[in-house]
């Protein structure tokens, strides 16, 4: 009897001590598919990282493939300072131009205008211009039958003419020269009003009479800077004053000028 208790105390001992052992086993041996599971989940994960990664630096590889491309094409071409200051300076332009508007007389004047910019858009400016003149064919067609019709149409000429102007330039760019050189530029406009010193030929007095009229005129005009000091104008102005004999007396002038800033 006691020996079956003894045996049987011994083997409830057993139980006693391995089952503590068993429970921590069991909830490893359980726990090892989730730990599984996991590291398989992020072996999942890790091409589509890998692959986010992998794109986004292909993109920015390509980035700065493109940007160097055209950088070495273009070298900044845009319009990120002007060349020129022009605010507080002086300008002076010679010039030549041509009136071309008249029917028995081509002008040619000859004159010099003084700008000062009071700021990068506005400017005020003076001229003087001597105007030199060559006879059309029709002119010399009509003098040389000798019938007496060059009193009668030419009924004035003119001599010279000033002019004070107020110009304001709202544009500024730049052109590319088949994308090797660019050009700066700007386009301006103005309004002013002048004098114009004409001879007029009434049909009482073959050697003409001197007058001085008032006049306004109208200015569209393109500069183009070659560096900071000098610029290339193109006008274009239309002036009006009193005809002789009455109306609206028209000349357009087209001028070519050297702008020199100081």
């Amino acid at each position: 009897m006691n020996k079956v208790l003894l045996r049987f105390a011994a083997v409830v001992a057993m139980v006693v001590v391995s089952g503590p052992a068993w429970a921590q086993d069991a909830p490893e041996e359980t726990a090892e598919p989730p730990a599984a599971e996991g590291a398989e989940a992020p072996a999942e994960a890790a091409p589509a990282e890998v692959s986010d990664a992998t794109a986004s630096k292909a993109e920015r590889a390509l980035e700065q493939d493109m940007a160097l491309f055209w950088g070495n094409r273009r070298e900044i071409k845009v319009v990120q300072k002007r060349l020129v200051e022009k605010d507080g300076r002086f300008e002076l332009m010679p010039y030549v131009s041509v009136i071309p508007n008249d029917e028995f007389i081509i002008y040619y004047p000859v004159g010099l205008r003084v700008g000062y910019h009071f700021s990068e858009a506005f400017s005020v400016e003076a001229s003087y211009a001597y105007a030199l003149q060559q006879e059309t064919q029709l002119a010399g067609f009509l003098e040389g039958e000798g019938i007496g019709l060059k009193r009668a149409d030419i009924q004035e000429k003119i001599s010279m003419f000033y002019n004070a102007n107020i110009l304001w330039a709202p544009l500024y760019g730049k052109l590319s020269l088949l994308g090797y050189k660019l050009t700066h530029f700007e386009t301006y406009v103005g309004l002013g009003f002048g004098l114009f010193n004409t001879t007029e030929f009434p049909a009482d007095n073959p050697d003409g009479n001197a007058k001085n009229k008032l006049s306004g005129n109208a200015i569209l005009g393109f500069r183009w800077f070659i560096n900071d000091t000098l610029n290339v104008r193109t006008e274009y102005r239309q002036y009006f004053f009193q005809k002789f004999q009455g109306g609206v007396s028209i000349p357009v002038e087209l001028s070519l000028g050297l702008g020199i800033t100081l």
